[in-house]
């Protein structure tokens, strides 16, 4: 039963025509949502009334109107390696929801460099105190409390047009509340063309004179779960995931070993892989690759049983910061 509800809710929450008995659960789920709204739009209201205090060092924030699935992660990796090249020392703050992030972000950008907690504003505070010279605030769009210097909000071409609000759908706020970003990167990995369009044409209404760049995201760059280097699989691969969009990891595999069969063994976002979760997963292998997302890799190099048959494949931003982005981030560093 559990099973079949998580599947009806991914139903809900990713098409924008649901099957008969997903528009059964989203009715049921509609006075939740009702009052879910309401309440943000209180919550926007008051934050839109209230003056927020400088932060101490600079803040450039990166967060999604909905529930994963956009790409932020490898964004704000990508931002953070463009102000490290040019010898800028950055921070991360991190709320910790999902510790594959932090242990993906310490991995990336060193333990030391990443501060956990539920108060990002805290954590900001905390890296100025140590001498990093800019902070990356991960997921930080509805971190309201915090002042910023650059709120860079990350849509994914592939997000459903449709807006349904938590917990019917995956939409945290209305996508009008992307006027108040400075940015809006929009990511695309398997979105058409049309999608995109789509997306500009209502990000235009909706928040004339924000920016918009269009980000193209890339799988490659294979690594062991430790992260070092590795060869792409040679042979069919059971893909292994606990993302928002597990069905986009497969379709990239594909693409990027067409030549492989895929098999996509999906779990709910941000699982810990339990002990049990490893041996059903051997015994469902039969010879074949195991490949993961980084997010899991993290999580899986814990289970010293997969060395050897599992690697892990990145998803990244393409090309370099460009336009009124790179502008901006240039801007900051100049004034470092």
């Amino acid at each position: 039963m559990a099973d079949r509800l998580r599947r009806l809710v991914h139903e809900l929450w990713e098409e924008d025509d649901p099957r008969p008995a997903a528009r059964i659960l989203g009715l049921a789920l509609a006075p939740a949502e009702l009052a879910f709204r309401a309440a943000v739009a209180a919550r926007s209201g008051w934050h839109d009334r209230r003056q927020r205090p400088g932060p101490s060092i600079p803040v450039v924030s990166v967060g999604n109107l909905t529930v994963g699935g956009t790409g932020k992660t490898p964004i704000l990796h990508w931002i953070g390696d463009w102000f490290r090249g040019r010898g800028v020392q950055v921070a991360v703050a991190v709320r910790g929801y999902g510790r594959d992030e932090v242990a993906l972000y310490r991995r990336w950008f060193g333990g030391e460099a990443v501060f956990m907690g539920v108060d990002r504003c805290a954590g900001v505070r905390a890296a100025g105190e140590k001498g990093y010279r800019v902070a990356l605030v991960d997921d930080g769009f509805q971190h309201r409390r915090l002042g910023r210097t650059l709120d860079i909000l990350v849509v994914a071409a592939e997000d459903p047009l449709r807006v349904r609000m938590l917990p019917r759908g995956r939409y945290r706020e209305p996508i009008r509340a992307a006027a108040r970003a400075t940015h809006v990167l929009l990511t695309r990995r398997t979105a058409g063309r049309g999608a995109v369009e789509a997306w500009r044409e209502r990000l235009a209404r909706l928040a004339p004179g924000v920016p918009v760049l269009q980000v193209e995201m890339t799988m490659g760059d294979w690594r062991d779960l430790a992260g070092n280097p590795a060869k792409a699989p040679g042979r069919d691969v059971l893909a292994v995931c606990s993302i928002a969009r597990p069905r986009a990891f497969a379709a990239g595999l594909r693409r990027l070993l067409p030549a492989a069969h895929i098999e996509l063994a999906a779990y709910p976002d941000h699982h810990e892989y339990t002990a049990g979760d490893v041996r059903a997963l051997l015994a469902r292998r039969k010879g074949r690759a195991i490949v993961c997302t980084d997010k899991d890799a993290v999580k899986l190099i814990r289970h010293r049983e997969l060395a050897g048959h599992a690697v892990a494949v990145g998803l990244r931003a393409g090309g370099e910061p460009r336009g009124t982005l790179l502008t901006a981030l240039e801007d900051v560093a100049r004034r470092l």
